[in-house]
């Protein structure tokens, strides 16, 4: 069985001090397009958006949430849902919001203690095996956004005597993922990740969800065999296809982009098209041509309150969009970051929540994931300007050792266990054995590491709000499975 271990003994990422400093603040001097209107086309009606509008959207969420946490009782640190297997993904959803706009848990900000419970209550919803997603038949994205939390939060805590429980929590979590993935599975779905542990089937969505969770391990000093992530990368290249041509489209313009489900799905989907290009982007692996044409195919798509390319899922959708945007950057970014904006400033509430869409999925899911899931969503897509998440963090180097922890398969994969975990030994987790003892690795220097974003830093004009005209016109569906 394949384990995890990590760099060193003292819990601190590499990353800890330039997130700290703000280093990896990037100030985006955005620009947009506004609604077509009165017969005219979108690209002549260019939209500022105000900065201080933005900052008090966030700000009024940050606090919308921290009004509604759960305080005391066995749920303490979560938020009410429907469903009660959707409480750790949404208080890591809720964290992570804090997290991005620089409150860490424990610090004496307005929000630490807020963080601090949250991420309090996330730990102690690991099974004994290490699994967070037990009870769900989607887990594995609950227990996905639950260990992203949890590795953004190493290394920021205020009681430095709580990182090493933390620490090890993350080694086992990551455990489960990469023994996951050695489950059998039919060619066209090997190297992917699906809704549970143990299952045979593979999905895009889960699976750039799992890279993204190990990308941001490797941030935090964990080495991880890179046939992990060669196989899973080989999943997400075979999601590929052609885009079929329709009525009225330009047909010099090639267009392409990504199957929900390489094998099933007969055509690309556009949120996975941009969680793609995301994950391609962090990871150096961008091609080009591909890259060209997948943007031809989202550029069909520009950002409005609900629609059928969400297939009911507008903020997941969005949030998707948004990370694939923000990387791919340019003239698309320019125009993508004010339109999608507009839409959620336009549609928070007085109370500093924000609704569903009227054509967004079924009520019953809705209600499952309870009021606080849009709202961190919300904020942390009017937050991803300032770049705080190591899960954004570009690092060339992690992937070019070949160093290999993690040892070859020596059992089956065994289904995680529904019990909440009552062990805190080190060591005790679904693998049964100890972490590999290595040498204390060399860190890169801040030079030695490629920003996050390939923008210079530039302050926002104080009198164009977000920006003004695009040089550029570009003109912009989540599956229908689960809320996460």
């Amino acid at each position: 069985m394949r384990t995890i271990s990590r760099n060193g003994g003292s819990g601190r990422p590499v990353w800890r001090s330039a997130w700290l400093a703000g280093c990896a603040c990037l100030a985006l001097a955005a620009h947009g397009l506004a609604a077509e209107g009165a017969g005219q086309p979108a690209a002549r009606l260019p939209v500022r958006v105000d900065p201080a509008r933005v900052d008090g959207a966030v700000s009024g969420g940050l606090r919308w949430l921290a009004d509604r946490q759960i305080r005391q009782g066995g749920e303490a640190g979560s938020w009410v849902t429907g469903l009660p297997n959707y409480r750790p993904a949404v208080a890591s959803l809720a964290g992570l919001a804090y997290l991005a706009n620089g409150y860490l848990p424990g610090d004496e900000s307005q929000y630490g203690k807020v963080v601090a419970q949250s991420i309090k209550y996330v730990m102690n919803t690991m099974a004994s095996d290490g699994y967070v997603g037990q009870g769900d038949r989607s887990g594995m994205y609950i227990h996905a956004i639950s260990t992203l939390f949890a590795l953004s939060c190493l290394g920021m805590q205020t009681n430095e005597v709580a990182e090493p429980e933390l620490a090890e929590w993350c080694r086992r979590s990551l455990d489960v993922i990469v023994a996951a993935q050695q489950v059998p599975r039919p060619g066209v779905a090997a190297g992917g990740w699906r809704y549970d542990p143990y299952t045979q089937e593979s999905d895009v969505s889960v699976t750039c969800w799992q890279l993204l969770v190990l990308h941001t391990a490797r941030q935090a000093g964990y080495e991880v065999d890179s046939t992990v992530f060669s196989l899973a990368h080989a999943y997400l290249r075979r999601a590929y296809a052609k885009v079929k041509s329709e009525a009225g489209q330009d047909k010099g313009i090639a267009e392409g982009g990504y199957l929900y489900r390489p094998g099933v799905s007969l055509d690309p989907e556009r949120s996975a098209t941009a969680l793609v290009l995301f994950i391609q982007s962090l990871f150096n692996l961008t091609e080009e041509k591909k890259a060209r044409e997948s943007l031809a195919f989202l550029q069909r798509y520009p950002p409005t309150w609900g629609g059928p390319q969400y297939n009911g899922y507008f903020y997941f959708s969005s949030f998707y969009m948004v990370q694939g945007m923000f990387q791919i950057g340019g003239s698309e970014w320019k125009t993508f970051a004010p339109r999608l904006a507009t839409v959620l400033l336009d549609h928070q509430t007085g109370d500093g929540s924000w609704p569903y869409p009227p054509d967004n999925a079924d009520a019953e899911s809705m209600s499952g994931t309870g009021p606080a899931y849009p709202v961190a969503l919300a904020v942390l897509m009017l937050s991803i300007d300032k770049q705080y998440l190591p899960m954004y963090q570009r690092q060339r180097r992690f992937h070019e050792t070949g160093v290999k922890t993690v040892a070859a398969a020596e059992k089956p994969v065994e289904k995680p266990s529904e019990k909440p975990n009552d062990s805190k030994e080190p060591g005790k987790d679904r693998l049964d054995v100890p972490p590999p003892t290595i040498p204390e690795p060399e860190l890169p220097t801040q030079t030695e590491r490629p920003e996050a974003h390939e923008v210079t830093p530039q302050p926002l004009p104080a009198d164009t709000g977000w920006g003004d005209e695009p040089d550029e016109d570009p003109v912009i569906r989540r599956p229908g499975g689960r809320v996460f």
